[in-house]
């Protein structure tokens, strides 16, 4: 959505608040009726960026994180880190400009193709509740043209949102779409991926997207029994490939995690699986294809210490495995 003539990426909503500007990545109407964990995952900044053209010699930004210990914003121009600014629990101001070779990296990236241009400016937001409290300075909204040309969606858990990544740009699912070139639009909400009617009607219903990513199961397995995991994981995939029969949707089943790891006295999690396949190949479609977490993710020092979030290598070992299955498919279409 615009605002003060900028792209606000992958934000639904905003809200004028006291404290500063609230966004949110899901309207207002669909929020309040997801799990306790999505409603307040949802208000994260998890993939959302600030995209511009800066017009005025600078810009002047401040920003504020609610709750944890802060986050990093990372600036980009085009396709290239130039900044990174710690943002901590009370306003914190930083100041962009153009940098001094920004025409050399306007030539490079029509050189390599690259997917953003770099007379755009991207302020990456930290994936913490982000409030925007002032910004100083003239722009001009992103043209088509310096966008990628293909959108692509992911809806997940807290592996999808971008739990233990110490920048934003380093979550798996960013830095797949860096491999792959193209825009994302990230619905990981840590704890809340329950696979809700209503989030397959939301995602349904959206047209901005060209193929899309299911992680499914890992925050459902603890409170959901295996019958009632089928009947949304079904319902979801119907919905999704109902309206977008001609879209990819990649489905991932469970990342390795403990039980795989240590072993279980329960084999839950293999049924959980198992219903993710069964659900893939009811969708009688060669658009859907499932992908096996255990293959995306295959070294467990790639995990953090809890034994199921991924740390940075695990991050970048499911980027470099999920690019290169998402790219045999994409690139034929």
């Amino acid at each position: 959505m615009l605002y003060r003539n900028m792209l606000l990426h992958n934000v639904s909503e905003i809200a004028e608040e006291e404290k500063g500007l609230l966004i949110t990545r899901l309207p207002e109407s669909l929020r309040v009726t997801l799990n306790k964990s999505a409603l307040l995952a949802s208000r994260a900044s998890a993939g959302c960026e600030m995209r511009f053209n800066l017009l005025s010699r600078q810009a002047d930004i401040t920003l504020c994180c609610e709750g944890g210990s802060g986050g990093i914003a990372e600036v980009y121009q085009g396709s290239f880190l130039t900044a990174f600014h710690f943002i901590g629990n009370t306003p914190s101001a930083f100041t962009v400009s153009r940098p001094a070779n920004v025409e050399a990296l306007k030539t490079l990236s029509r050189k390599m193709n690259l997917p953003f241009d770099s007379a755009l400016t991207r302020v990456v937001l930290p994936y913490h509740v982000v409030r925007i409290i002032d910004i100083r300075g003239e722009f001009s909204p992103p043209e088509p043209y310096q966008l990628p040309g293909l959108n692509f969606l992911a809806y997940g858990s807290s592996i999808t949102h971008g739990s233990m990544s110490f920048n934003p740009s380093s979550t798996y699912i960013m830095r797949a779409a860096a491999k792959l070139g193209v825009n994302l639009f990230n619905l990981g909400f840590g704890g809340g991926a329950h696979y809700e009617n209503q989030m397959a009607d939301y995602i349904a219903g959206r047209n901005d997207w060209d193929f899309a990513s299911f992680e499914i199961g890992i925050n459902m397995i603890g409170s959901f029994d295996v019958e009632e995991f089928r009947k949304r994981v079904e319902y979801f995939l119907g919905k999704v490939v109902e309206k977008h029969p001609g879209k990819y949707i990649f489905c991932i089943d469970i990342f390795s995690f403990y039980r795989d790891i240590a072993g279980s006295d329960t084999d839950k999690h293999e049924r959980f699986r198992k219903v993710v396949r069964k659900a893939v190949k009811k969708m009688n479609s060669e658009k859907v294809i499932h992908l096996d977490g255990r293959k995306l993710l295959k070294d467990p020092t790639g995990l953090g210490s809890d034994l199921l979030h991924p740390a940075s290598s695990g991050m970048e070992e499911i980027a470099v495995n999920l690019s290169r299955e998402m790219g045999k498919k994409i690139r034929k279409a």
